[in-house]
């Protein structure tokens, strides 16, 4: 009996959580590179392509979230094999995003912390 075929969205599912860890990585270099000698030499035209790298992984992240659900659905329906690569695709997905919104987090307390001591007043007052 041959063995039944793998899912496809569960393979779509664990490539667009790579793809979103791809882009993320990709982006972060671009912004600290090219992207930052392109917005110095176009006068911040460069920043569209820097604001659509930004938002790239998301959008993978959140495709590969809502196929992986799908193929999970399918596979529990159909018996078809790929249960793995939906979990992990679901997994790099949600990472992805939980990670993202932790060093937001950071962020936010690194510039809370700023503002208390003063060092941000000085250079922005209205925050003072």
């Amino acid at each position: 009996m041959p063995s039944p075929s793998t899912n496809k969205l569960a393979n779509t599912s664990l490539l667009l959580g790579l793809g979103g860890w791809a882009a993320f990585v990709l982006q972060g270099c671009f912004d600290l590179t090219l992207g930052l000698i392109l917005t110095l030499a176009t006068a911040g035209a460069g920043a569209i392509c820097t604001t659509i790298l930004d938002v790239l992984p998301f959008i993978l992240w959140l495709a590969g979230i809502v196929v992986g659900h799908a193929a999970l659905g399918q596979v529990r329906h159909t018996g078809e094999a790929g249960r793995r690569r939906a979990v992990a695709g679901l997994v790099l997905a949600y990472s992805g995003i939980f990670s993202v919104i932790l060093l937001i987090v950071i962020l936010l307390i690194l510039v809370a912390a700023g503002i208390k001591t003063g060092w941000l007043g000085r250079i922005l007052p209205a925050f003072h």
